[in-house]
């Protein structure tokens, strides 16, 4: 599908080797082309160097088509290219500059344009982090999703409310959804980009999530199929898998098809080293741990240049999943829940250009169906029941482009509109009372982004400043149940000197909650084992579930200074510190765990009976008063290949697409392809320039997170003594540290994440016994992965037919099989807190096959 052309000098043979997935290329050189240059009138002496000073070299400049400056190492690559093939007319030496009568110029000054790198992001924001080709191969990961889960501590942020997930462009362009583009294959990734938050404002999405730009190669085709089983080593589970896809990619023209389907077995309690319930039965093997699960999902994508310049996609997905899961016993007889989902979802993306300005369109429609029974085994009939019905459409035009010219280079604006509609239908019936809701929401939401450049490197006015701008944002989204919202947000880059970023941002921002966070039908769950911190004793009790319609949009405010730095312009190395401060008045969130603070706080939440003990929990979701957090997070990703490689390597070798017919075309007049026998030093030279060594490191320091739960109570401090959540409080320190290599066609993986532990302090003290402290102890966990590519690893391009784009895996999450642990003062662990409840799989053992065909 791709290979890897390796070339020195024109004195020097092309050497050549296939490679059964895609690495990653270089950016081909750029042609530039010399525009008018300007240069100081004669008798200014500003500059520094007298008129008509033949030593006097000119200044030169690059910029793209958007005439922004190009990437620094785009202009290096330009530099070296003007020295060995210089312009037309220039005579084999510097271009000579030309005289202008603009007044007030500073140094002579030659401007160069030249085509951004192909996919390229509309933004000279340098990338946090870049993957090649090469880079993505290391991984072994199969498509963009799975890729995407694998490098999360890299593309993930603290800036968001919950889901941290990035925003996902592909080839610089919008698309309707993620699951347009999370299943193309990883061999078709030519690079992929990871840039800071502040950059999805130029696409119309809010600063609270990375921005990952994948760059696919211009010509692909493959299919791909695998197969995926998993067991956990201690028994009583375990999940089958399949995939199928293919993928061609022509130009602008894309066709997407995958079809993926899973299932997973009942985990009992039984199953597990769960003691038993206090009374005359054992339940355990009437209780699950983990759901039957069972899935299927197609998903198709078609895309192409429709109407001139215009890139136009549908994607259209369908998704079945059902779980069954055991409740428990009740007088009647053992109880069971199977839920039922259906969801379709349709989108659409359009990308084009008017002038300097591009546009994108996308609109998107889903609808999803969840049926929930609860049934008696043998029973006569149904116990309970309910059902939710989302619909969800919307439409958004996204304009950006350079709104007029500074000294210190374009002035930027990103202005985006949309509309979009929910309707939520839900009911219920239990205990033959019969609930009913329907809500909807209409919204239309506008928000304007402008970046003005203050100063540029090279440039006079301010030049020694180095690379600095700064960007204002507002928006406002009307809601018809929640009034007029409103996002308020400024910022600051610098980059003082090349490989050092500095961001400063502040947003201020409300929002509401979600339509099914309002009106989920109820449903009661009972024999639910729940810690009561009050009597310090574990119970089985009814929890309520649904939606609250008395939730108040919430008011955000966050503060960010990140710096990111490359200290070795010669190594793959980044470094990155990132503070955040988040304050957040009336914060929606999940119930908390029933704690004495939080049932003084919520005491018509509880429900008891004349002995206090607690029967009944309303665990609709809440808003708290307030919430703060402080926190740092630092980290660093390094890069390398295993052996030596020397700079004309590097510098003279790229990856090509389109199979045979690609490779021939990309080669250079009086190329030849050499295949290097095995074990040759041509051979180890190109096994060294396709190795790969990773590493990953990243640290969170909390130094704040205290919530505020009513107006009356008291602040709780989550590092210090009080939980809301079931795992305890919040850990103060947090690592995740990833490693691997691959050479050779071998690949080996190591992940691996640590907590901090914490502390619920002041527990109540029942008759009999002394008060202390619920202990939760730190906890980490490491999954390792090791991969084969079949024909990389025997034969390489002379392999036989049918190993040739053949990838085995075998993963074991949770090496140690460890699992969180919770003891009391006393050094018990109170039932609800076994190790099993925290973690019910334990060690896991998984196992794919995967061929590209």
């Amino acid at each position: 599908m791709a290979a890897l052309l390796a070339g020195a000098t024109s004195a020097h043979a092309q050497e050549l080797q296939k490679a059964s997935t895609s690495p990653p290329a270089a950016p081909p050189p750029l042609s530039p082309v010399q525009r008018p240059a300007t240069s100081t009138p004669p008798g200014d002496e500003s500059t520094g160097s007298k008129p008509n000073d033949a030593s006097a070299e000119p200044q030169i400049e690059f910029w793209g088509a958007d005439e922004k400056d190009l990437p620094p190492e785009v202009q290096r690559e330009v530099r070296e290219q003007l020295k060995s093939s210089p312009p037309p007319g220039s005579g084999g030496t510097t271009p000579a500059p030309r005289r202008s009568t603009r007044t007030g110029a500073g140094e002579n000054e030659i401007v160069v344009t030249g085509q951004r790198p192909r996919g390229s992001v509309i933004s000279d924001v340098p990338p946090e982090r870049t993957l090649s080709t090469l880079d993505v191969r290391a991984y072994g990961a199969s498509d963009i999703g799975e890729l995407l889960d694998t490098i999360r501590p890299q593309v993930s942020s603290d800036l968001g409310r919950e889901d941290n997930d990035p925003v996902v462009l592909l080839n610089g362009k919008r698309v309707s959804s993620f699951a347009e583009i999370a299943k193309i294959p990883t061999e078709a990734i030519e690079r992929m980009e990871v840039f800071p938050e502040e950059l999805a404002l130029a696409y119309g999405y809010r600063a609270d999530q990375k921005l990952v730009n994948v760059v696919t190669f211009e010509r692909f085709g493959a299919g791909a199929g695998e197969l995926t089983y998993s067991v956990p080593t201690d028994g009583g589970r375990n999940t089958i898998g399949a995939d199928a896809s293919y993928l061609r990619i022509a130009g602008d023209t894309r066709y997407n098809f995958d079809a993926d389907y899973d299932r997973s077995g009942l985990l009992r309690e039984s199953d597990r080293n769960i003691l038993p319930s206090l009374g005359p039965t054992d339940a355990r093997q009437f209780r699950s741990l983990l759901p039957q699960a069972e899935r299927l999902a197609f998903n198709g994508t078609i895309s192409g240049a429709v109407l001139g310049n215009v890139s136009s996609t549908l994607n259209g997905r369908f998704q079945a999943s059902s779980s069954r899961s055991l409740l428990g016993l009740a007088a009647d007889g053992p109880l069971t829940r199977h839920t039922e989902t259906g969801v379709i979802h349709f989108g659409t993306a359009h990308n084009g250009q008017v002038g300097k300005w591009l546009w994108s369109f996308t609109g998107n429609y889903d609808r999803s169906r969840t049926d929930t029974s609860t049934d008696v085994v043998g029973g006569p009939g149904t116990r309970s029941e309910a059902q939710a019905v989302n619909s969800f459409a919307d439409a958004e035009l996204v304009l950006s482009g350079s709104v007029l010219k500074l000294p210190a280079g374009p002035l930027f604006m990103s202005v985006s509109g949309g509309a979009r509609a929910r309707d939520f239908e839900g009911q219920s019936l239990s205990a033959g009372v019969e609930r009913r809701t329907k809500l909807s929401r209409d919204s239309g939401a506008i928000q304007a982004s402008i970046d003005v450049p203050i100063a540029r490197r090279g440039k006079v006015n301010f030049g020694r400043l180095g690379n600095l701008s700064t960007n204002v944002n507002l928006g406002f989204e009307r809601l018809s149940d929640a009034g007029t919202l409103s996002t308020f947000g400024y910022g600051l880059t610098w980059s003082a000197i090349p490989g050092l970023n500095l961001i400063a941002s502040v947003t201020n921002e409300e929002g509401a909650p979600t339509v099914e966070q309002l009106g989920s039908p109820l449903i009661e769950t009972p024999g639910i084992p729940t810690y009561d911190f009050r009597r310090r004793e574990t119970t089985n009790l009814t929890r309520l579930l649904g939606g609250n319609p008395g939730l108040r949009p919430d008011d955000r405010r966050v503060a960010r200074i990140a710096v990111n730095a490359q200290p070795f312009p010669k190594s793959d190395l980044s470094v990155s510190i990132d503070y955040v401060n988040t304050r957040i008045n009336d914060p929606i969130a999940s119930f908390p765990i029933a704690t004495p603070a939080v049932e003084e706080a919520l005491p018509e939440r509880f429900t008891r009976d004349l002995d206090g003990r607690l029967l009944r929990i309303d665990s609709r979701p809440i808003n708290f008063a307030r919430s703060e957090q402080k926190l740092v997070r630092w980290g660093f990703n390094y890069t390398r290949p295993l052996g030596p490689v020397s700079e004309t390597q590097k510098l003279n070798s790229r990856v090509v697409g389109g199979g045979e017919t690609g490779l021939q075309a990309a080669l250079p007049p009086g190329a030849r392809i050499v295949r290097p026998e095995a074990g040759s030093a041509a051979a180890r030279r190109v096994e060294n320039l396709t190795s790969r060594l990773i590493f990953s490191l990243y640290h969170t320091w909390r130094i704040e997170d205290t919530v505020l739960i009513s107006q009356s109570g008291k602040s709780l401090d989550l590092l210090d003594g009080f939980a809301i959540s079931n795992r305890g409080g919040s850990p103060r320190h947090e690592i995740e540290l990833q490693a691997g290599a691959f050479k050779g066609g071998l690949g080996a993986r190591v992940s691996a994440t640590w907590q901090s532990g914490t502390v619920v302090r002041g527990l109540s003290a029942p008759a009999g016994s002394i008060p202390g402290d619920l202990v939760f102890s730190d906890f980490g966990t490491m999954n390792v992965n090791f991969f084969v590519n079949l024909a990389d690893r025997f034969g390489g391009a002379q392999a036989p037919s049918w190993i040739r784009g053949t990838r085995i895996s075998i993963g074991i999450d949770n090496v140690f099989n460890g699992r969180p642990r919770v003891e009391d003062a006393n050094g018990a662990t109170p039932r609800s807190y076994q190790p099993a409840y925290l973690d019910p799989l334990g060690r896991s053992i998984s196992f794919s096959l995967r061929r590209t065909f």
